[in-house]
């Protein structure tokens, strides 16, 4: 698993990760995803283009950056998942708690809004 720097500027942060999120992936990146995107402050957009696989170990992480996100007023947008991936957030139950998108001028306009 890898974590990626896209952007990060003083409206959000734009990170893309890639490999799989399993046991072995989450321990690679949530430290530094947590550091990155959830210590800012600031909402993010998490590309999710390049991972092949979602264990419940990295819906927490996620979800876990969200609240954090969420509490300092800033949201996370999840940006083209795959298939697998997709369905897997949307079984359980990720829309609810945040934006799942897969065309990136809406999932920035969707940080943009208040």
């Amino acid at each position: 698993m890898e974590l990626k720097m896209i952007q990060a500027n003083d409206e959000y942060t734009h990170v893309a990760l890639s490999g799989r999120l399993d046991i072995d992936g989450v321990r690679a990146v949530e430290l530094d995803f947590a550091a990155i995107v959830g210590n800012k402050g600031k909402s993010a957009i998490v590309d999710m283009t390049e991972v092949s696989f979602m264990a419940s170990l990295g819906m927490r992480m996620l979800l876990s950056t969200a609240k954090t996100l969420r509490a300092a007023g800033g949201k996370v947008v999840l940006y083209n998942p795959q298939p697998v991936v997709l369905e897997a957030l949307e079984t359980a139950g990720f829309s609810a708690v945040m934006s799942i998108e897969s065309d990136f001028a809406k999932a920035l306009e969707l940080i943009q809004s208040k």
